[in-house]
């Protein structure tokens, strides 16, 4: 894990676009989550993370974008879905943006 090989910081960043007023609890259930679906990632190990929820009226990949340059974060890793055999030669809008515009390397995994 790059975490202890290389003392990394590790910030689990999701990204939501507020098309609309958004309720509270909309976004507890969402920090809820990610906080859940991070904590399966590393069951059974020691990992120190922090979890961060973007609520932005812009889109996702332009907000991860932003604040990977605000944080000056060194690399990102960004998932990419499986696709039908058409969409295998494009990632997701989120991804794509990422990968074209971060200012730092990008490591996409499935």
């Amino acid at each position: 894990m790059l975490e202890k090989a290389f003392g990394a910081k590790i910030e689990v960043v999701k990204a939501i676009t507020r098309d609309h007023p958004l309720d509270h609890s909309v976004i507890q259930a969402a920090e809820e989550e990610l906080e859940r679906e991070i904590r399966h990632q590393f069951i059974g190990e020691h990992t120190r993370y922090e979890t961060h929820l973007l609520v932005s009226s812009r889109s996702p990949g332009e907000e991860l974008v932003r604040t990977a340059e605000l944080r000056k974060i060194d690399e990102i890793i960004i998932g990419a879905r499986k696709r039908s055999k058409v969409g295998k030669l494009l990632l997701g809008s989120t991804a794509q943006h990422v990968v074209l515009n971060a200012p730092c390397p990008v490591v996409t995994v499935k």
